[in-house]
């Protein structure tokens, strides 16, 4: 009778996941069809052939390599501060006594609630006043912190025995050691599980990146697919579709090589809290 209930509820799964994937994999097939293939009637789902000539093509019309070295620049970074703070910002919260800490938490669970709509006015007209459009930094400071990754960090932070932090202070530790040796080796699964999730949402930002860059040299993966689209939809759907398979694959093959990593942070995180 259980393994009835396992075989049903696995097959009520794996609907939505073919149903999830499917896009993905008709992207696929329409970026190695080539000629008439793509608008044939009746049409067919697999290519006669795995041809490249797409890809070419795609590499060739556009700057997709300098789209791609500015998302995992614009992307790396952002993960890296995002992890940075969140980590020092939970373990100030979880592990040290001061007035206000309660506020200061309830503030920065407060910021979760905002859509990030919200503030790209604000954002843009400081960064306009700093000089800060159009550049690196302009990209990727007004996202330095995430409220999730502090919050979900948090939860592990809270949970490390007081026993093994007193123990590290009276054999002469600092709070520092305590951190770096214990408390971020020991919360390691939710501190990459945010950094994933930290880094594929940093990949596939759009509207930010939309309004501070001007010039294709700044432009980053998803803009720059928006504008290949505009420019070659009248030419061929299978260049399309190979250009945003090329720019689509970093976070894809990202997640898929990090994805127990990933399930097992957010769900410790989740029992643990």
């Amino acid at each position: 009778m259980v393994d009835r209930y396992r075989k049903i509820a696995t097959l009520l799964l794996l609907i939505p996941a073919i149903l999830q994937f499917f896009p993905v994999f008709y992207l696929l097939c329409i970026s190695f069809k080539v000629g008439g293939e793509v608008i044939q009637y009746p049409p067919n789902l697999l290519p006669k052939a795995l041809n490249f000539a797409n890809y070419r093509e795609a590499l060739a019309a556009a700057p997709l390599g300098r789209f791609l070295l500015n998302s995992l620049f614009v992307a790396g970074a952002m993960t890296i501060l995002q992890v940075a703070t969140a980590v020092l910002a939970a373990f100030a919260l979880a592990r040290l006594e001061f007035k206000g800490k309660s506020l200061a938490l309830g503030f920065i669970l407060a910021t979760m609630m905002v859509p990030g709509e919200v503030t790209i006015i604000p954002n843009y007209y400081t960064l306009a006043a700093w000089d800060g459009l159009d550049t690196y930094w302009g990209l990727i400071l007004p996202f330095a912190a995430s409220g999730f990754g502090i919050f979900l960090i948090y939860q592990f932070f809270r949970t490390l025995p007081k026993e093994l932090e007193e123990a590290v202070y009276m054999d002469g530790g600092s709070r520092l050691r305590f951190l770096l040796q214990f408390a971020v080796p020991l919360s390691w699964p939710a501190i990459l599980a945010f950094g994933i999730y930290a880094f594929v949402n940093a990949w596939n930002q759009y509207l930010w990146p939309l309004v501070v860059t001007q010039s294709t040299e700044m432009q980053t993966a998803q803009i720059g697919i928006g504008m290949f689209r505009s420019q070659n939809e009248s030419t061929s759907w299978g260049v399309i579709m190979a250009a945003t398979a090329m720019l689509i694959a970093p976070s894809v093959l990202l997640f898929v090589a990090t994805q127990r990593q990933f399930v097992k942070g957010m769900t410790m995180s989740g029992l643990k809290g």
